[in-house]
């Protein structure tokens, strides 16, 4: 389960047992693994619709401005977001004991909150030409279905699995198919220390109509691994997470039977200054020709530092790793699709990339774009874009008590698309 970091000052608190910076290296080699081709979808790439305004805003800061205050975005701890084609879904938890929460917004700027029936807390959102799905996390996760992003219906069973002893079981991604939803996650032992780096199996789950679903049954490709998150190209899927400690990557043709994409010295920590260091894939995406990966390394560095690392492929199978600025130090949990390119986030320390976000216009170079001062204390989880504005949704701790009840406050930042 990912926790939310905490934004002390300028800095976040980065989380441990996860990944590292290494220099570009060659492609992996083909194996059986079907190869994916890294066209998006019709659904996947965002529409018209989203109309922000341009208002002054220091130019050290890209465009980018933080919304209007209001209840609904400063109320809930913000960790994921999709655009539908005709709006902006967000979920996360609520700060006043009220569990999970939905906010959506035509133009990024202005946010409302939607009820979410039965409890739990939406976690991963996907949107499709069906409508929008979330997946909760913990012991029991469940699902949402949306035909429109605004009127909810909860699913009344957990998605299945039968956990070994004190296992621990986390729904981690979901997409729309062509068929209907597919999430994958992970089996974890129970664990106080440097956890989820040795996973039990990784797991993958179909539904038709995203309320109810059916595991898909067990392969050799599984064990050991964990999915964290997944995509759709236009011939078959690309999963990606963590085995034995390093990166994984998953292909497949048709989301039942899965491959295994070879180990390769770019998905392994580089240099290593801590015997317990580690790479983990959080993030997948795939538009303009190719599929991106991004991740990080846990335990190199001065000071075991972690850094962000990304990685493009034209095919899912050939990997070759970026460059990027200010990695080292840096967190990345989430990758998105923008018409312009792609938008990595993660709550990141002022000694990386401030305000926690990167661009790259092909996946191959990365540039932080939020290193400006004005971004002091705002930490992103996730960002998506519509063809008139690009959001990044999270936590800051700008109006926080640090003597109150509650957590930090969630926090939206936009920019307008030129």
């Amino acid at each position: 389960m990912r926790q939310l970091a905490a934004l002390i000052g300028a800095s976040a608190i980065l989380f441990a047992g996860c990944s590292t910076p290494a220099a570009p290296v060659a492609s992996v080699a083909p194996t059986s693994s079907v190869a994916v081709t890294a066209t998006p979808d019709a659904d996947q790439s965002p529409s018209p619709t989203a109309t922000a305004s341009p208002t002054a805003v220091s130019s050290g800061a890209e465009g980018w401005r933080p919304v209007p205050s209001q209840d609904s975005v400063t109320g809930a701890q913000l960790q994921n977001v999709v655009w539908t084609g005709t709006r902006f879904v967000a979920s996360g938890v609520g700060l006043a004991g009220n569990g999970g929460v939905f906010l959506d917004s035509s133009d990024g700027i202005q946010w409302h909150s939607q009820p979410v029936p039965l409890a739990g807390q939406p976690f991963r959102l996907a949107a499709g030409p069906r409508g929008v799905v979330a997946v909760g996390e913990g012991s029991h996760p469940t699902s949402w279905f949306s035909s429109d992003g605004l009127n909810w219906t909860g699913g009344t069973a957990a998605l299945p699995v039968a956990p070994s002893g004190t296992d621990v079981v986390d729904v981690k991604d979901i997409i729309a198919t062509t068929t209907g939803w597919l999430a994958v996650g992970r089996e974890d032992p129970s664990c106080n220390h440097n956890c989820g780096l040795a996973p039990v199996r990784a797991l993958v789950w179909t539904s038709d109509d995203g309320l109810t679903w059916a595991r898909v049954p067990d392969q050799v490709s599984f064990g050991g691994g964990g999915m964290n998150a997944v995509v759709r190209g236009t011939d078959g899927l690309v999963a990606v997470g963590i085995a034995d400690g390093y990166g994984a990557i998953w292909t497949s043709a048709d989301g039942l039977a899965w491959a295994r994409v070879p180990d390769a010295p770019m998905f392994h920590p580089q240099p290593v200054t801590d015997p317990s260091s580690s790479v983990d894939m959080f993030g997948v995406t795939v538009g303009h020709g190719v599929f991106v990966i991004v991740g990080m390394a846990h335990g190199v560095g001065p000071g075991s530092a972690p850094s962000v690392l990304a990685w493009w492929s034209a095919d899912g199978r050939n990997w070759i790793q970026a460059t990027g600025d200010r990695f080292l130090y840096g967190q990345v949990f989430e990758v998105a699709t923008t018409p312009g390119g792609f938008l990595a986030t993660g709550p990141s320390s002022d000694q990386s990339c401030l305000g926690g976000i990167w661009a790259s216009t092909d996946g191959r170079t990365w540039r932080c774009i939020a290193s400006d001062a004005v971004f002091t204390g705002f930490g992103p989880y996730a960002a998506a874009a519509s063809t008139a504005a690009e959001i990044a949704v999270g936590l800051t701790n700008v109006g926080w008590d640090p003597n109150g009840s509650k957590g930090l406050p969630g926090a939206v930042w936009w920019r307008p698309i030129p």
